[in-house]
């Protein structure tokens, strides 16, 4: 019999050891740093409690399955975990990514389901050993993503493949570098004005007819008559006067009223010219949803008048739940139910206390709730009865106790400190009688029902029998009035700075998302820009060179239609000339920008100058010993490195307004010029 050699006695390429000894080092930093609390060898992380920003308005993942695709809801102990080894480098991400970079529960959960696609991808002696990976292995990772998922999911399954990818690269994990860049191309919906996705977003728009309708609703004594209805109603007016997120008009605050006086360039109070009185404005102070410090939203002068009457309605409505919420949060684990402990109840005052139409009502909703609380007496026949401390306790499980909104610096808002809090099933109609001692935050779903219904719920559009041409109930979502403000301010003339602080961005490029002007209205945007020296880009290039005669002219001819980029617009032709950086920011592109003192991408960049200097000094070494490729390599770190410097030095720029945006590389970095 042949004697077994053992893997350890087998001499590994020096390629391969380093590779094996960089994912050990790489995997013992976030084992010494991860967040979770959790059991590390275990295939399920419950990361409830290390959530970093999030909001109670809709619910947020609870567990990590560090395990193969499964289609549905297939329970853990029916799906194959990943094996050891390849789940080692998958965990160590996913801390990385949290703690780097703060991502969400939700968003880990999207990254983990990237990683399954490249675990899908990998044969069984590279999840046994991941430094055997190669760009084989994420190429056929990104095919079965584009098989599998829709269009716009496909793409960000791309992105993040790439970006785990570029992670593996950065820190040397593989013997080779992986050098993987996503092909799938961003859905031509935001980019393409004249396609059926476009078409489709303008049509999502609330049309006159909706906009009429919730105009009679919101006077409609019959939807006053529900309380819900018509908090539901206030909100949606708050949404149509502030263009809020969805998630960030349910976790206003409770004092997020702001009251100031209209001053002129003199700093005197402006009057009303008709009245006399003096002008004030109506501000909503509220947490941007993508990050950032509360900020206050000035609501539109003429619309005071509809964001007051809201906001007092809203508040009438909510003070109660929300003085049941700071009780509860004053008692942990108790419920305010005016029962002695020692108190013996049978179900018909069960049913009286709680709120229940009778005793048989009582007996189901204690049946979930007191499981070994009940007991029974027999007097005629058999009665069940309840003491009052069981009572209380079988009530308390219904608690909601999960801040409204945690930040990502650890902040937290609970639902005594919001502005819309309801009981526990006050929304439902008849169906379900509300819980006067839970008290609830107003949720997405909620809202969803209100505007649009679902099967077996009927919208207020329905409800109400308000109808299209074609007899159906109307039905708008919750972010059109969003798109529907964005486009008025981009027709209005409001600059992308103006429009991107009004609406809570962090970044000016997002406005292009929202922006649902036709291409011929943009087109004629840009023929101004172009002709007054505004932009810059090939076109823009050549009109400078012509006589001014001329420009008109040829400005018409080139100009029938724009292109979105990521970045913004762009008048140059990407089919003859593609982005020469492959949208790679830190490779040196001029077209790179960043807001002097932006903390944000400070941290971010700092972070990742930290990893790059460790990979350009294995980078070094691997040149000196005469390795393959690893010249690229070393150009390629001080590139990135030469570009974060650049990037961080403008914070110290004294000729740079706080702020400002300011070009990092205007002249475009020169590949591989040393440092």
């Amino acid at each position: 019999m042949r004697a077994r050699i053992s893997d350890a006695s087998i001499a590994k390429p020096e390629s391969l050891r380093d590779a094996a000894a960089s994912l050990d080092a790489f995997v013992a930093a976030a084992k010494a740093r991860q967040p979770y609390h959790v059991a590390w060898e275990s295939s399920v992380w419950d990361i409830r409690t290390a959530d970093t920003t999030s909001r109670a308005h809709k619910a947020a993942l609870a567990s990590l399955f560090f395990a193969e695709h499964a289609e549905g809801h297939v329970p853990i102990e029916r799906r194959v975990p990943f094996v050891d080894a390849f789940a080692e480098l998958a965990k160590a991400y996913i801390v990385m990514l949290r703690l780097n970079r703060g991502a969400t529960n939700n968003r880990q959960g999207v990254f983990l389901r990237a990683i399954r696609y490249v675990y899908g991808a990998c044969p069984l002696p590279v999840r046994h050993d991941p430094t055997l990976l190669t760009r084989e292995h994420f190429v056929k990772a990104e095919i079965r993503a584009r098989e599998r998922e829709k269009a716009s999911s496909a793409y960000r399954m791309g992105v993040h493949i790439q970006e785990f990818a570029d992670l593996v690269d950065r820190h040397g994990l593989t013997r080779a570098p992986i050098h993987f860049r996503a092909s799938i191309k961003r859905p031509s919906g935001l980019a393409d004005r004249t396609s059926s996705n476009f078409e489709q977003r303008v049509a999502g728009l609330p049309t006159t007819a909706i906009l009429d309708a919730l105009g009679s609703l919101a006077n409609d004594p019959k939807v006053a008559e529900n309380s819900f209805d018509l908090l539901c109603m206030r909100l949606t007016e708050l949404l149509f006067v502030g263009g809020f997120r969805i998630g960030e008009l349910l976790t206003l605050p409770a004092n997020t009223l702001v009251r100031d006086f209209v001053l002129d360039e003199y700093r005197e109070i402006r009057v009303d010219p008709t009245t006399s009185e003096p002008l004030e404005r109506i501000g909503l102070r509220y947490w941007p949803e993508k990050g950032g410090e509360p900020l206050v939203k000035w609501v539109p002068t003429a619309t005071n008048a509809l964001a007051l009457r809201a906001l007092g309605d809203i508040e009438r409505i909510c003070a109660p739940a929300r003085k049941n919420a700071r009780w509860l949060e004053a008692h942990p684990g108790e419920v305010n139910v005016d029962v002695p402990d020692d108190a013996m109840l049978d179900m018909k005052m069960v049913a009286s206390v709680v709120g229940l139409a009778g005793g048989g009502d009582a007996i189901s909703f204690l049946k979930t709730r007191a499981k070994g609380r009940m007991v029974t007496l027999s007097v005629r026949g058999r009665a069940w009865n309840i003491s009052g401390r069981a009572l209380k306790e079988a009530l308390a499980t219904d608690r909601r106790d999960r801040p409204v909104l945690v930040r990502d610096d650890g902040r937290k808002q609970t639902l005594a400190d919001s502005l819309c809090v309801m009981f526990l099933n006050e929304s439902h109609r008849g169906t379900r009688s509300t819980n006067r001692f839970i008290s609830t935050p107003v949720t997405l779903q909620q809202m969803s029902d209100f505007l649009s219904g679902r099967s077996g719920i009927a919208s207020v559009f329905e409800r109400f029998n308000y109808r299209d041409d074609e007899g159906k109930p109307l039905r708008v979502k919750t972010h059109a009035f969003r798109r529907l403000l964005n486009t008025m301010a981009q027709r209005g003339g409001l600059s992308q700075v103006e429009i991107a602080r009004w609406m809570g961005r962090r970044k000016l490029t997002d406005n292009r998302a929202y922006d649902l002007r036709t291409a011929s209205e943009m087109a004629s945007e840009m023929r101004k820009l172009v002709e007054q020296n505004d932009v810059y880009g090939t076109i823009a290039d050549q009109v400078k060179m012509l006589p001014e005669v001329e420009r008109s002219a040829f400005i018409e001819s080139r100009l029938a239609m724009v292109h979105t980029t990521p970045h913004g617009q762009c008048a140059s032709n990407i089919a003859e000339n593609p982005c020469a950086s492959a949208v790679s920011c830190l490779g040196g592109c001029r077209h790179y920008l960043r807001k002097k003192g932006d903390e944000k991408s400070k941290t971010r960049l700092q972070s990742i100058e930290a990893e790059t200097r460790i990979a350009l000094q294995r980078a070094r070494e691997a040149e000196s010993q005469g390795k393959f490729n690893a010249a690229n390599w070393v150009k390629a770190q001080e590139t990135v490195l030469r570009t974060i410097t650049a990037a961080l030095a403008i914070d110290d720029d004294d000729n740079v307004e706080h702020g400002a945006l300011h070009p990092v590389s205007p002249d475009g970095a020169v590949i591989g010029k040393p440092l």
